[in-house]
């Protein structure tokens, strides 16, 4: 075709997939059918003015279709979300559109032809309609201009370009006035750079488009200012760890995207990019894979939704010649990755023999993200805990929060984000309630203010951690209940896999006014310490249904079953809401355990995992600890232990609450014995492992 005769667009063959595209659609039809499908789907509403965004990467999915008459209305805003003005107008429908005809316009019979030749008739109608009725101007910046928008939009116009460039209803007009319009997002994109841009994920995807802007035109100046920009911004907003500070995997994921397209074109063109930059976008990728669940999805962490993410793990693969990245993405290519490797890029990876890291379990310290794992394979454990900073308003109130998945699917979850539209959801979707974490007095240790502030944040705390072969720990705590004199303190322990255990301890101090001594009196508590009502909830997959028996909880879904104690309070089960993805609410069960107690207090909860099918027996009990020199029997103020018993299997496990032992003297409980904070003991391993000194 003439994508690559003429001067300008013989830059296009550079871009993406471009020098394969034909090649690449029949490759996406064969190995990816459902993807081809909804493509096709989702071209045949568009040309009935008929708009749903679901694409992979799709920040704010729809799921209730909005149609125009004749005239599509540009700036409409349905539902009262904003949101859906952005999505409409970063222009994915000209993706689809791109890829339909490309699907159709291969084939042999008439109707074949006759629909694809719809689709680029559809594209040519939507362009010049938005060319004509949403121009750029001081009241647009903020709608169908937004900055983020336009730099977003940039790739999409080009990947149309290139896709539709077979296509005989787009003529070398259409494609002039598209580079006009391009040229006014450059102009446009070089202007906005305010400190907002520099910290938050626009900076990034709206430069990414500049980038993108300065190779298709060669523009030196854009390129270099793209990429000083660029590397700026990844400076400021990626921590030491990998993490991108808005504490929330999706836009990680999004930032990094862009990052790793960017340096994959400048690498095509052989354009130079920043050492410090190349070192961010590679830890970037080696945080996602850590943040990523077994089956290679993303959890619902702050505002994000289950999204699978092994894409950006395999192109990072690609990008830095690394084969543990390759095995982290599971040494799959995802459809997005076809759309976006040079044929070149796909055989390097296709021929890069994959290596398993060394490490399963990883800490990302600066961001306070642990994510203890017995494993690296697809049915391997993992359990998330987080202590760290807020990162924007895109962070929840999700101190010590923890995620469980085991078997496959996952058990404890984060109840996700739902809108951005400034309502009692909303806030309610990113208050602790949300979180499996504690409140105390039934009040939340943060609060929102509407959709992106809060009044009162609370300062995380970050403990120690102990990654062992199959097992490990982690601790940490937060500020946010220093008014009321008490110091919330969680570790979660992975013992073994299908078993993990937190063991939350409350440091409380004197007097707490009058509320407080009225509380202690009335409960026959006279001494300086107020009593305080614990509440702590856990948040259970969608998939599954959870019921109180048999003096805990289970949990039975069609491929796991879990059983959870929790050895102090009165456990119930209520029914609550969780959001996978942007605009869809779902029924799931949560459950609340509550307790009152004056002075320290602990609590120890279970949480044993099988297979549907197979046993799960589990019983838990606390044990007295001792020393073993002295003799004294220890208060449970000073330490507990547990013993567990799952399926025949024992674990018992001493936590010291105290700093105990000035003089030589080791612990004992149930036969056990070592000197640490926190050690774990099983018949087979009766020395004990310590996790904590």
């Amino acid at each position: 075709g003439k994508l690559w005769e003429d001067g300008v667009m013989r830059n296009l063959e550079k871009f993406w997939c471009n020098d394969h595209l034909e090649e690449v659609a029949g490759d996406c039809g064969r190995y990816f059918p459902g993807g081809k499908e909804a493509c096709l789907e989702q071209a045949d509403r568009i040309l009935k003015n008929s708009f749903v965004f679901q694409e992979h990467w799709e920040m704010e999915r729809t799921h209730e279709a909005v149609v125009f008459g004749d005239k599509i209305e540009w700036d409409a805003v349905p539902f009262g979300d904003p949101e859906w003005l952005y999505a409409l107008n970063r222009h994915t429908c000209f993706l689809i559109l791109g890829k339909a005809w490309r699907y159709r316009c291969g084939e042999k019979d008439e109707a074949g032809r006759s629909k694809a030749l719809e689709y680029g008739k559809k594209f040519v109608a939507l362009l010049e309609d938005w060319l004509e009725n949403a121009p750029l101007a001081p009241e647009s910046r903020n709608g169908t201009w937004r900055s983020l928008e336009a730099g977003i939009r940039v790739e999409f116009w080009l990947k149309s370009m290139a896709l539709f460039d077979n296509c005989p209803l787009f003529t070398e007009e259409i494609r002039e006035r598209m580079e006009v319009c391009l040229r006014e997002h450059a102009e446009y994109l070089l202007e906005v750079n305010l400190p907002f841009h520099r910290l938050s994920n626009w900076g990034i995807l709206q430069n990414h488009g500049l980038l993108l802007l300065g190779l298709y035109f060669g523009e030196n100046g854009w390129i270099q200012e793209a990429v000083r920009r660029l590397d700026e911004e990844s400076h400021l907003q990626v921590f030491r760890d990998g993490t991108q500070w808005e504490q929330s995997p999706m836009y990680h994921g999004e930032v990094l995207y862009c990052l790793l397209d960017s340096l994959l074109h400048l690498k095509r063109f052989d354009r130079p990019a920043p050492r410090r930059l190349w070192e961010k976008v590679r830890k970037m990728v080696y945080a996602l894979a850590a943040w990523c669940k077994p089956d290679g999805h993303m959890p619902c962490h702050g505002d994000s939704d289950d999204i699978d993410a092994r894409d950006l793990i395999a192109e990072g693969a690609v990008l830095f010649k690394d084969g543990r990245l390759k095995f982290l993405a599971h040494e799959v290519l995802l459809e997005d990755n076809l759309w976006n490797l040079s044929w070149e890029e796909k055989a390097f990876y296709d021929g890069l023999e994959a290596r398993e890291p060394e490490e399963a379990s990883r800490a990302l310290t600066d961001s306070g993200n642990y994510f203890l794992r017995d494993g690296l394979g697809a049915d391997s454990d993992y359990l998330r805990f987080h202590c760290g900073c807020m990162g924007s308003g895109h962070g929840h109130g999700d101190q010590l929060h923890v995620d469980y998945f085991s078997h496959g699917e996952d058990i404890l979850v984060d109840a996700g984000r739902y809108t951005y539209v400034d309502n009692d959801i909303r806030k309610r979707l990113k208050e602790p309630a949300a979180h499996n974490t504690v409140c105390i007095d039934g009040e939340n240790f943060c609060e929102c203010v509407d959709s992106w502030g809060y009044s009162r944040m609370a300062l995380p705390w970050k403990g120690e951690y102990c990654f062992l072969p199959g097992m490990g720990m982690v601790s940490g705590a937060h500020l946010g209940y220093l008014d009321r004199g008490v110091l919330p303190v969680r570790k979660a322990v992975l013992l073994a896999k299908g078993l993990m255990l937190l063991c939350d301890a409350f440091y409380s101090c004197g007097q707490q006014g009058q509320e407080g001594q009225q509380a202690g009196d009335a409960a026959g508590n006279r001494g300086k310490a107020a009593v305080h009502s614990y509440q702590s909830r856990f948040h259970f997959g969608k998939q599954g249904i959870a019921e109180a028996k048999d003096g805990g909880i289970w949990f039975h879904s069609p491929g796991v079953q879990a059983r959870m104690l929790c050895l102090k309070g009165k456990c119930r089960v209520t029914e609550a809401e969780i959001s996978t993805e942007y605009n869809q609410l779902s029924e799931s069960f949560c459950v609340e355990n509550t307790w009152e107690a004056s002075g320290f207090t602990s609590q120890f909860t279970v949480v044993a995992a099988a297979g549907a099918k197979e046993q799960l027996e589990l019983s838990a009990e606390l044990l007295p600890v001792s020393m073993v020199r002295n003799g004294r029997t220890l208060s449970g103020e000073e330490a507990e232990a547990i013993r567990i018993v799952k399926n025949g299997a024992e674990y018992v496990m001493i936590v010291c609450h105290q700093e105990l032992i000035s003089e030589v003297d080791i612990f004992t409980a149930g036969g056990y014995e070592s000197y640490g904070k926190l050690m774990v003991f099983t018949p087979e391993c009766a020395e004990g492992e310590v996790l904590q000194y």
